[in-house]
């Protein structure tokens, strides 16, 4: 504040007696992270072999979803019981990600595939 607001007397050189604060709770844009992995081929210079490398063992296809968008899907199908329908909505609407049902829907088999062993022990 640099003026008096009842007498506009200039207050700049007048020392700060105390603040008064106000604060803005908010959650960040969502942003899309795309990793990009390649895999080298090369051709054997005795053979002629070609020859290509292996992607990590979570990369099996050319274009994919990660765990994170997965784990979203399951969690608001199973846990808040939204259908499927509705998660493609949201994924659309809030991250800008086409995601179809089949896709939640596959990912919903992995994770109870991949649960089963655990479910037996327990």
């Amino acid at each position: 504040m640099s003026y008096c607001k009842e007498c506009g007397h200039i207050l700049e050189d007048i020392e700060a007696e105390a603040y008064e604060k106000r604060q803005i709770f908010d959650i960040p844009p969502v942003n899309l992270t795309v990793t990009e992995h390649r895999s080298q081929i090369k051709t054997c210079t005795n053979c002629g072999r070609l020859n290509k490398a292996d992607f990590p063992e979570s990369v099996k296809y050319p274009v994919q979803y990660g765990p994170n968008i997965s784990s979203s899907a399951i969690y608001f199908k199973n846990h808040h019981f939204i259908p499927y329908e509705r998660i493609s909505e949201l994924f659309h609407d809030v991250m800008g990600i086409k995601i179809c049902s089949a896709t939640i829907i596959k990912a919903e088999r992995e994770c109870f595939q991949n649960l089963e062993e655990f479910e037996t022990i327990i």
